[in-house]
């Protein structure tokens, strides 16, 4: 699995999480994945190779986050960082030994099962 670190400045910063981020108006949650893909990891992603795969709801103290979760195994591209952030390869057995943000700890779980 990827894991990109969040920047310095930003919330949450130094903390792992699965790439992707907002979906913007007028956007599909597919959509919105693609571009962040292309923008934080300079890859190209088709809808066809996006599977959705599970969900994360949970309340912070300033909002409440839906983050859908896909698996994507075919791209166009070479990953690399395109916002000064840190990427990892990570196998799903040792992903909770990233600090991550609340809301990406109840996925692992379920990325194990998916890969073991």
């Amino acid at each position: 699995m990827l894991l990109a670190e969040r920047p310095q400045g930003k919330a949450m910063a130094g903390l792992w999480e699965f790439p992707g981020g907002k979906v913007l108006a007028g956007e599909t949650p597919e959509e919105a994945l693609i571009r962040e893909l292309a923008e934080e990891l300079g890859i190209d992603v088709k809808e066809a190779c996006l599977a959705p795969f599970a969900f994360a709801s949970h309340a912070y103290p300033d909002f409440h986050l839906l983050m859908p979760l896909y698996v994507c195994r075919r791209w166009l591209g070479i990953v690399s960082p395109q916002e000064g952030q840190r990427l990892a390869w990570v196998r799903a057995e040792k992903l909770a030994d990233y600090a991550m943000p609340p809301a990406d700890k109840p996925l692992i779980p379920l990325l194990r099962d998916l890969l073991s």
